[in-house]
């Protein structure tokens, strides 16, 4: 893959912003003005990233053997973050419906994934 390490560092990068963002946010979010919202505009860079995740860990899923045990749990670890974030994010956009124990469990599991893809990305390129 001739962007692997852009977009490695990218998924790194996204990763790193959610964890710190998630933890700082307890400290911000009860100040935090109504016109900015910080997890409405990280959440387009979290959906980007989620998508390279699910493509990346797909073609490499593909170009593997049947029995790459690591190559397809990495897919499936993909599409278990993504299976609740898609809907979450736009029950988000639409009305605010979202679930808040949704997203904590989305933002733990989200950076995991992404730091792995990317870290594994950046060794294959």
């Amino acid at each position: 893959m001739i962007l692997a390490k852009p977009v490695a560092v990218y998924l790194k990068l996204v990763g790193a912003a959610v964890v710190i963002n998630l933890c700082a946010y307890p400290f911000y979010g009860p100040h935090q003005p109504d016109d900015l919202d910080v997890w409405s505009i990280l959440n387009w860079f979290m959906a980007a990233a989620m998508l390279a995740a699910l493509v990346t860990t797909w073609q490499r899923r593909s170009a593997a053997g049947a029995h790459d045990r690591n190559a397809r749990g990495m897919f499936i670890f993909a599409a278990a973050v993504a299976i609740p974030f898609v809907p979450n994010w736009f029950a988000d956009i639409v009305d605010g419906s979202d679930s808040l124990i949704m997203w904590y469990l989305i933002d733990s599991a989200m950076p995991i994934l992404l730091w792995m893809e990317g870290h594994r990305l950046w060794k294959a390129s």
